[in-house]
C-alpha cells in the first residue's frame, strides 16, 4: 500500500492495491457461506439480503462513501426485517468501520457510523428479548467492535509511524542534496574559477613564453569545460525539483561578516548582551582560496547568529579567529539562557548540522560543547596540504 501524497499531512489515508481489493472480496465470500449455517435459515430473501450486506465489503474497499452508506442501510433493513440474518453479516458495517480506521481516514468518520450501528443493534435487542435484551446487544457489540477496532488503531498506527519515517527520509536526502549544491559551489566552482583566472593571467604576463602558453592553454581549456559541465549539473540538481531559488542562493555569496556581526550586537544589545570578535581580518589572508574563504564564512555566520538567539541577558559572545598559515581556527562561546525566545530573523539557514558537514568536508574538525550554561563551538580548517 502507499500513502495519498495530497492528504499525508492532514490524514494519510492509504491507498488498497489490487491484492487487497481481492482480500476483501473474498472475506465477503468467507461471511456469506457462513452465515446461513449460524442462523440454519436458507430463505431466498435472506440469502438475498446478507449477499447484499456482505457485498458491501470489497464496495467499500473501492468506494469508501458508498459502501460505508449501503452497509448501514442494509445492516438496519435486516435487523428489524422478518428473516434473520447472522450476526456475522450484521457486524459488516462494524467490519467496514474498522477498514477506515486502519487506512487513515478522519477517525470520526468510522467511530460515529460504528456507534449509529450499535445502538440500532441493542434497540433491536431489546425489542426483540426484553428485558435482558439491550444488555446482551450491549455485550455482543461490545465483543464483535472492541478488537475490530483497537486492531485498526494498531494498524493505523503503525501505518502513520512508517509514513513519518518516510517523509523525514525525504527531507535528510533533500537537505543532503542542497547542501552538497552548496557545497560544491562554494568551494569547487569558486576555486577552480580562481585557478583559471590565475593561470591566465600568467598567460597575459608572459607573452614570450611559448612553451608556458602552450602548457597552460592545454590546462586551462579542459578546467573551462569541467566548469560549464560543473555549473549544468547543479542546475539540473537543483531545477529538478522546481528549486530554482536554490542555484541563485548557492551561487551567491554570504552576507559579509561585518553586516552579520552588526545585526547580532544590534539583536544582543536588546537584551544587555554584547559580542566581542577578534581576528576576523585574518580570513583575508592569501592562503585561503575563494571557495575555502567563502565556507568559512557561512559557517561563521552561522556560529555568530547561533549565538544571538540563544545568548543569555547581560552576557558576553565571544569570537576568535586564529590563523597561523597552516590551518584556521575559530571559537564561538556564548553564555546560555533556556527563557531567551528564539528569532528566525537572523538565521542563516545553514544551521549547525550544516556547517559541520561543510567544515568536515574542508577537511577540518568542528567540536560543538553544551553545558547547563555555556555553549562552545570549536572548528579548526587546514589551508595548507
Amino acid at each position: 500500500m502507499c500513502p495519498h501524497r495530497s492528504d499525508e499531512l492532514t490524514f494519510p489515508v492509504w491507498r488498497p492495491t489490487r491484492q487487497a481489493h481481492l482480500m476483501q472480496a473474498g472475506i465477503a465470500l468467507f461471511l456469506f457461506v457462513i452465515s446461513p449455517v449460524m442462523v440454519d435459515s436458507w430463505q431466498p430473501r435472506g440469502l438475498g439480503l446478507t449477499a447484499l450486506l456482505v457485498a458491501c465489503l470489497p464496495l467499500s474497499s473501492l468506494h469508501p462513501a458508498a459502501g460505508l452508506s449501503a452497509s448501514m442501510v442494509l445492516g438496519w433493513t435486516a435487523l428489524f426485517g422478518v428473516e434473520p440474518i447472522a450476526l456475522a453479516a450484521l457486524s459488516t458495517p462494524l467490519f467496514i468501520c474498522t477498514l477506515l480506521l486502519a487506512r487513515g481516514y478522519p477517525r470520526w468518520v468510522p467511530y460515529l457510523a460504528a456507534g449509529a450501528h450499535g445502538l440500532a443493534f441493542v434497540v433491536y435487542m431489546h425489542m426483540a428479548f426484553s428485558p435482558p435484551g439491550a444488555h446482551v446487544g450491549l455485550i455482543l457489540t461490545g465483543i464483535v467492535a472492541t478488537p475490530c477496532l483497537v486492531g485498526a488503531e494498531i494498524v493505523r498506527r503503525h501505518r502513520h509511524m512508517v509514513t513519518t519515517s518516510e517523509r523525514n527520509r525525504r527531507e535528510r536526502l533533500e537537505q543532503q542534496r542542497r547542501l552538497v549544491v552548496s557545497e560544491l559551489h562554494d568551494t569547487v566552482v569558486r576555486d577552480l574559477s580562481h585557478a583559471v583566472m590565475l593561470a591566465e593571467q600568467s598567460r597575459l604576463a608572459h607573452p614570450d613564453d611559448d612553451l608556458l602558453q602552450r602548457e597552460l592553454a592545454t590546462v586551462i581549456l579542459p578546467v573551462r569545460t569541467a566548469l560549464r559541465q560543473l555549473r549544468q549539473g547543479l542546475k539540473a540538481m537543483s531545477t529538478a525539483k522546481g528549486d530554482d531559488a536554490l542555484l541563485l542562493l548557492a551561487s551567491s555569496p554570504p552576507p559579509r561578516l561585518s553586516e552579520t556581526i552588526a545585526g547580532s550586537r544590534a539583536s544582543l544589545a536588546d537584551r544587555g548582551a554584547t559580542l566581542v570578535e577578534e581576528g576576523i581580518e585574518l580570513l583575508d589572508n592569501p592562503m585561503i582560496t575563494p571557495g575555502v574563504h567563502q565556507q568559512l564564512v557561512r559557517v561563521i555566520g552561522e556560529l555568530i547568529t547561533n549565538a544571538s538567539k540563544y545568548a543569555s541577558p547581560s552576557s558576553t559572545v565571544s569570537l576568535v579567529v586564529e590563523c597561523d598559515g597552516r590551518t584556521v581556527e575559530c571559537m564561538c562561546v556564548n553564555a546560555i539562557s533556556s527563557d531567551v525566545p528564539t528569532s528566525s530573523e537572523l538565521s542563516s539557514k545553514v544551521g549547525l548540522d550544516g556547517a559541520q558537514r561543510r567544515i568536515e568536508t574542508l577537511g577540518g574538525t568542528f567540536t560543538v560543547n553544551r553545558s547547563a550554561e555555556r555553549w562552545s563551538v570549536v572548528f579548526s580548517v587546514p589551508i595548507q596540504v
